[in-house]
């Protein structure tokens, strides 16, 4: 499947990911439709790294 090394690279994506996310979930403060979408992204951004954080502990 994926070795060490390129897991800890998706990791590291996903993070640069998240940071984008939570910029764009705290400007849209005041628009509640996006502010609802970011928050759902950030949620699968999160289940994401956990699942990747049990996979880089197994190899």
């Amino acid at each position: 499947m994926f070795n060490k090394e390129e897991l800890e690279i998706l990791n590291e994506a996903l993070k640069i990911y998240e940071e984008k996310v939570t910029r764009d979930l705290e400007a849209s403060v005041n628009n509640k439709n996006k502010m609802v979408a970011n928050n759902r992204k950030q949620k699968k951004v999160w289940l994401l790294q956990n699942k990747l954080a049990k996979l880089l502990k197994e190899v």
